[in-house]
């Protein structure tokens, strides 16, 4: 038996207020395509079992295009693969109430053999296949202490879905807003396969048990997967084998090294900057961070902005750090000084100048309200 494993979806995620010929957002047009390109690929492999766990969108309420858009590819992904889907609630489908309702419900009425799991821990049997497959969405885990998570005997092959962040990933500390998964509450070598969501790299905790990654580079800090693979795991209960079949269509981030303006003046700095955009072809293909430190007070004043202003209209997107030199910082070991953190309200600006915010919000006003905000809890 072959089991799909993917989760982090993260469709209807939107960025850079960059829009396609068709009048959608980049980025989102973007995990669109890597979800087309993951339904192609598996319909290929024709697996017994395909497990998302989790995330599936990036907000409760995703717009009426990202669901019409999946609802179509679904469908004509159904017409290549007839295994059944099991979805679970990651945290980015939560809603306030129930009686809000959770947007995975539709797929169970439109797309045929379609199982959710949106609050509570509930089992899922499937009989001809001989498999029980304990489902976890983000919501359950408030009761996951409480619960008894353990394996149906009267099945061969037994399968736990569940999102969160696991305690035995090191890589996870501090990541994310998921709730702690202790290995106590799942007792991790008694499951046949354990498919995990929410951390967004491929990675395996066990023989048994992996987080599947994203199909697409959604965090806030994307650097951090500029180089990772995304795309999901197909696994083989007989062989008991792990396989991340990688996508090719992932937007490419770049995160080029950082430059050290110790010595340079602003034309150095100017031509520095030039020369590693040169070296990128086909710019408005990619995402982009460039991080210039040391740079003298007077140098940062010199720079040629009007230039990274077209830099930034060529690229997806471009964010440029510059970093100012402390000349009264202290110095470390190699007689570099210390910089200057940057403060809480610049990286407000830099994460609210790329994220899309719902239409008729003002841009400026709301980044002014969040500054209060902030002081007036700091002032607290």
């Amino acid at each position: 038996m072959k089991l799909v494993h993917l989760a982090d979806l993260h469709l209807g995620y939107r960025a850079y207020n960059r829009l396609s010929p068709e009048g959608l957002n980049v980025r989102e047009k973007d995990i669109l395509k890597a979800f087309k390109e993951a339904l192609d690929k598996i319909s290929e492999l024709n697996p017994d079992i395909i497990v998302m766990a989790g995330d599936i969108f990036h907000k409760p309420r995703p717009s009426n295009s990202s669901i019409y858009i999946t609802i179509k590819l679904l469908q004509i992904f159904r017409q290549k693969c007839s295994a059944p889907i099991i979805m679970i609630s990651g945290n980015h489908e939560a809603v306030k109430s129930a009686e809000a309702g959770n947007v995975l419900s539709i797929f169970e009425t439109v797309i045929p053999n379609v199982r959710v799991i949106n609050d509570n821990i509930q089992e899922i049997t499937l009989e001809n296949l001989n498999t029980s497959i304990l489902c976890v969405p983000h919501g359950g885990l408030s009761d996951i202490e409480r619960a008894v998570l353990k394996p149906n005997k009267d099945f061969k092959h037994n399968i736990l879905a569940i999102h969160g962040t696991y305690e035995n990933c090191p890589e996870l500390a501090g990541y994310g807003n998921g709730a702690l998964i202790k290995d106590s509450d799942i007792n991790q070598a008694d499951w046949d396969y354990i498919a995990f969501g929410h951390y967004h790299k491929f990675t395996e905790l066990a023989p048994n048990a992996y987080y599947s990654g994203a199909i697409e580079r959604t965090t806030t800090n994307i650097w951090q997967e500029a180089n990772n693979k995304k795309g999901f795991i197909i696994y083989d209960f007989e062989k008991r084998e792990c396989k991340h079949i990688s996508l090719s269509s992932p937007r490419k981030v770049i995160d080029i090294k950082k430059i050290n303006a110790k010595d340079l003046t602003a034309v150095e700095i100017n031509q520095r900057i030039d020369e590693e955009i040169s070296k990128i072809n086909d710019l408005d293909k990619y995402i982009v961070r460039m991080t210039v430190e040391n740079v003298d007070p007077v140098a940062m004043r010199e720079i040629d902005y009007k230039k990274i202003r077209e830099i930034k209209k060529t690229a997806v997107h471009f964010r440029l750090n510059l970093i100012k030199r402390d000349f009264s910082s202290t110095q470390n070991e190699d007689d570099e000084p210390i910089q200057h953190k940057k403060g809480l309200f610049e990286y407000l600006d830099e994460e609210i100048s790329e994220f899309e915010l719902s239409q008729g919000i003002d841009r400026e006003k709301f980044s002014k309200l969040a500054k209060e905000y902030l002081t007036a809890v700091n002032q607290g």
